[in-house]
């Protein structure tokens, strides 16, 4: 006979473990999210990722050119879809962009 515990988010007692249903399969859906994540960057990636920092002369986001190679990232045109385009972007512009699509005024 298993124990009843408290769930760690609201407190409703439970058999399940650290969390009633309902905040599990909040968590569950967390950890889905982040799994699915991690695959966005798969080997094609890095393949694809490596040949845009080698041959980038100009960020396409603020169209200025690389000074500091090491400041080079590929950055996804469709933010967060996997096989989308890559284009060279400096890390500060692709981290100010986060997962904003581009809008042209």
């Amino acid at each position: 006979m298993a124990f009843l515990k408290p769930c760690l988010e609201c407190g409703e007692l439970t058999r399940l473990g650290s969390r009633c249903e309902r905040h599990q399969a909040i968590v569950d859906d967390k950890v889905k999210a982040r799994k699915a994540q991690r695959t966005l960057y798969d080997s094609d990636y890095k393949k694809q990722a490596r040949l845009i920092k080698q041959f980038a002369t100009h960020c396409w986001l603020c169209n200025e050119p690389f000074t500091d190679r090491s400041q080079i990232q590929a950055d996804h045109v469709l933010a967060g879809v996997k096989g989308s385009v890559l284009m060279p972007a400096h890390a500060r512009c692709n981290a100010s962009r986060g997962n904003k699509p581009i809008i042209n005024p």
